[in-house]
């Protein structure tokens, strides 16, 4: 009797599609970037708002665009910018354009703290206390110190990015937690 073996990395689960399965490094390069990205769009805004301008709009819009950009990039085009440089695509779990569902499930382990982080912020935009705040440090203080709730939540955002990395390295199809959850896979070389 001759037993079937489970696909590899190498191994695709649909070979006529040649799909090859994102590694570690690409996937932390691709974050890298998209890192570097949005901190040279948002932080130059997000400093003169808090040290100058003192916008609740403006950080709405910074907080938006913070929110949106994974998710908007990769339904709309299988990748965000970082992917795209580094080659790899976000698809389904039958290597699909990824739905709107599944996206979603996807950036959600990221996405619901973001959204509680932007809320128990944005509040600070409508005391007192911010017109004196003259440095970004302040600011950080003054956050953390009314909202002692943020510092744990970045711990869980953190221990979910830990368990993320781990996943990765540890599964044959370098799934990340998050993708085992939304049914999703990152490639490279996608090519049919």
């Amino acid at each position: 009797m001759q037993t079937e073996t489970p696909p590899s990395y190498d191994d695709s689960l649909f070979p006529e599609l040649d799909v090859k399965f994102a590694k570690f490094g690409p996937r932390l390069g691709a974050f890298m970037i998209d890192g570097i990205i949005t901190f040279l769009i948002l932080a130059p805004i997000t400093y003169f708002n808090v040290i100058h301008w003192k916008i609740p709009v403006i950080f709405i819009l910074t907080s938006l665009f913070t929110i949106s950009y994974k998710p908007f990039l990769e339904y709309r085009y299988g990748a965000t910018l970082g992917k795209m440089a580094v080659g790899l695509k976000v698809v389904g779990y039958q290597f699909q354009h990824v739905t709107l569902k599944e996206e979603l499930r996807r950036v959600s382990f990221y996405l619901v703290p973001s959204v509680i982080q932007q809320i128990m912020t944005l509040k600070i935009y409508f005391t007192d206390e911010l017109k004196s705040i003259r440095t970004y440090q302040d600011y950080n203080n003054y956050i953390t110190g009314s909202n002692p709730s943020l510092v744990w939540l970045n711990v869980i955002v953190f221990l979910l990015l830990v368990a993320d990395v781990i996943t990765v390295l540890t599964n044959e199809q370098s799934r990340s937690l998050h993708d085992l959850y939304a049914g999703t896979y990152v490639i490279e070389n996608f090519r049919n």
